[in-house]
């Protein structure tokens, strides 16, 4: 890429919180026309540098230039005025809105006095069918899947065509086609002149879209280096400050008893639903087995999760076993009662209360266990608190903690420590390590193989492939909510299981169970 004068320069950055230096002699820029990564553990300092560029954060030290002139930052307005647009990993969006609604919250078009919602729903069609999202204009956001919402944020910011885009893990909740056409666009952005920070913790998309890689730790910058001709330890090094040779813990498994056992699941979702649904899947959990379940996008992977923790009993037909007898899962409650826990893949909306403290959430589950004559055993319950958190690492000063103030890596920890609480025989995980750092990931890891060696019963949703080869010892893949493959561990490749995951007819290749 041609050295052109930077578009951005961001110098100097220093932010504290309190006693809590968050930014420290920071310096960062961007070209026009490029895309740059940015990288680090989460609590690494990328997102307060970035809400100080996005004007979320007024005050700080240091400067930011703007084509070589002082800019003042002082609210996201004002950032936008100048040209500075933000995907943020959280959605903020409205889900009692419609799409076109919500892309153009806060700019709304008017007719006189009126919302001109005619003009809002051509324009937003627009960017819609740019970014080939088969969703309508006037479609309410609470009816889409994640997926769809975060391709809405995509084209919510992409309507304001600014000069610069900050991408905070654009790609954590989209399917692989989305990523692709993703990238087909920030290509087209780049050829444009736009400058683009990118980041992620998919060490993949670094290396396939970006042009140079930043990496933070600790508040400070380590390191600015070309992406070509670098390799992914060197950035894990960088990122952690150690080496991590092996990245999937995994043991010799021995799998125990049959803890699940699932005979021709099916499942109907109601009519104005956009959940997937599920034809005659059948398969099996071991204790001590971990076994991961592949698919793309709408493939059923995650309706399942909620069909075995009781969450759509109504629409549910086949037979679910545990531990060898039948089980009727009506509700979560009856499925915490046969010794089954499910951690869902969005954990702000559904896995955690922000505003609560970190033991809060852990016992939410568990009320009554920690409770006798309808009184709260408090001594109790802290002491199993503190039990978790000094057993799953999480990074906070107590569990009196907000959980709104962690860092991803460290909720998703507070997550797993609720459901471990519950002494689970059967534990479910949808995308364990979605929008988390590659410490954190090695950290989940590292649990995972460790509850299995311990004969837990484990089944694991993954977007990501090498993560569900690393970890599982079958995979069952599933396709448009029928099971298109079974595979043992030692005979799975990406392709196998691609393949597998984009086949629409024809019987199950089983080469496990």
């Amino acid at each position: 890429m041609p050295d052109t004068q930077a578009l951005l320069q961001m110098r100097h950055i220093s932010k504290s919180f309190g006693v809590v230096q968050a930014l420290s002699d920071v310096s960062f820029d961007l070209k026009a026309g490029e895309v740059h990564a940015l990288m680090g553990e989460n609590g690494a300092g990328k997102s307060t540098l970035m809400n100080i560029l996005s004007g979320g954060l007024a005050y700080f030290d240091g400067e930011v230039l703007l084509d070589g002139r002082p800019a003042e930052l002082r609210t996201p307005i004002n950032a936008k005025r100048l040209g500075i647009a933000k995907i943020h990993q959280e959605l903020q969006l409205v889900p009692y809105m419609t799409v076109a609604q919500n892309i153009f919250m806060g700019r709304e078009k008017r007719k006189g006095l009126f919302l001109d919602d005619a003009a809002m729903n051509r324009e937003a069609a627009g960017y819609l069918e740019e970014l080939e999202i088969p969703v309508k204009p006037t479609t309410l956001l609470r009816d889409l899947r994640v997926g769809e919402q975060q391709m809405v944020e995509i084209a919510k910011a992409l309507s304001l065509r600014s000069r610069i885009l900050i991408m905070d893990e654009p790609t954590s909740a989209i399917s692989k086609a989305e990523t692709e056409h993703l990238f087909r666009v920030i290509r087209k952005l780049r050829g444009q002149g736009v400058g683009i920070i990118y980041i992620t913790h998919r060490m993949e998309e670094v290396f396939v879209i970006s042009d140079r890689l930043t990496v933070m730790r600790d508040g400070e910058v380590v390191g600015t280096i070309p992406t070509a001709g670098t390799s992914e330890d060197r950035v894990i090094s960088m990122m952690v400050g150690r080496d991590i040779r092996n990245l999937y813990f995994k043991s010799e498994a021995e799998p125990g008893d049959e803890v699940l056992r699932v005979e021709r699941l099916s499942y109907r979702p109601p009519a104005e639903s956009l959940s997937r649904s599920l034809h005659d899947v059948s398969l099996t959990v071991r204790a001590g087995e971990v076994v991961g379940l592949a698919g793309l996008m709408g493939a059923g992977r995650s309706e399942l999760c909620e069909c075995l923790f009781g969450i759509h009993p109504k629409a549910v037909t086949g037979d679910v076993f545990l531990c060898g007898k039948p089980a009727r899962l009506r509700s979560p409650r009856d499925a915490i009662r046969h010794g089954v826990s499910f951690a869902t893949e969005d954990r702000k909306a559904q896995g955690l209360v922000l505003q609560r403290s970190i033991g809060e959430n852990m016992s939410l589950p568990l009320l009554r266990l920690f409770s006798r004559a309808g009184f709260m055993q408090t001594r109790r319950e802290k002491v199993r608190w503190e039990e978790e958190r000094e057993r799953l690492a999480i990074k906070a000063p107590s569990c009196q903690t907000l959980a709104g103030a962690l860092s991803g890596g460290n909720q998703q920890k507070v997550v797993l420590g609720r459901w471990l609480l519950t002494a689970p025989k059967l534990l479910i995980l949808d995308e364990p390590t979605r929008g988390i750092d590659v410490g954190a990931k090695a950290e989940i890891y590292q649990l995972i193989d460790e509850l299995a060696h311990q004969g837990m019963a484990i089944l694991v949703v993954s977007s990501e492939m090498p993560e569900l080869i690393g970890l599982s010892d079958r995979i069952v893949a599933l396709c448009e909510g029928r099971k298109t493959g079974e595979f043992k561990r030692g005979e799975v490749t990406q392709e196998l299981l691609l393949r597998a995951a984009t086949r629409t007819e024809g019987a199950t290749h089983a080469t496990g169970n």
